[in-house]
């Protein structure tokens, strides 16, 4: 039950992930699923690659280890002109459960690929939270355009195409290669 005004809403257990319950506002804040992109990416001085665009929400072991053994990463980090084109390539990722994997890890390393991690709850560490910070930004601009407009909301294809556009823009490659600079300032910090 939710009335507008009230800042908490009461779900039942089996309530908490349904997309039906996150409001009748075509452009609300929270994602529903149908826009929900899962897209990994990377970011460096070179700018941002994407890795993978998935169909689920979360990314499973199984799809990670493909994407990896079938070329995905190592092009995404070619895509970003490292200093090394052959590896073996440092990357620094997030704590997913998925990357500590016996196969993820096996796969990384026939890759030629090491990952590095970051302490837990440390996202200001992770140059790629920033960039997803600003992509969402890119992205309620555009739907406040539309909103303005009275334009339709867009389908999740469309919205797709449109969080690739974005993506591969010259201002996203731009500000992309910032918050990668962005990390040895950080690093120097902490």
């Amino acid at each position: 039950f939710c009335r507008e005004g009230d800042t908490h809403m009461w779900r039942k257990r089996d309530e908490v992930a349904s997309p039906a319950l996150a409001g009748a506002d075509k452009y609300a804040k929270q994602v529903p699923l149908s826009r929900a992109v899962p897209l990994w990416g990377g970011v460096s001085e070179g700018g941002f690659a994407p890795v993978v665009f998935h169909e689920r929400k979360k990314i499973a072991t199984e799809e990670w280890v493909a994407a990896v053994d079938g070329g995905s990463l190592t092009g995404a980090i070619k895509a970003l002109q490292p200093s090394r084109p052959r590896g073996p390539w440092h990357v620094l990722c997030d704590n997913e459960t998925f990357l500590r994997t016996r196969d993820s890890k096996a796969a990384c390393r026939r890759t030629n690929v090491v990952l590095w991690d970051i302490p837990r709850s440390s996202p200001d560490l992770n140059p790629v939270e920033k960039f997803w910070g600003w992509l969402r930004k890119q992205l309620r601009v555009r739907d406040r355009a539309d909103l303005s407009a009275k334009r339709a909301p867009l389908s999740k294809t469309e919205f797709r195409a449109s969080v690739r556009a974005i993506c591969k823009t010259r201002r996203a490659q731009n500000v992309a290669k910032s918050f990668a600079k962005g990390l040895r300032k950080v690093c120097a910090e902490v």
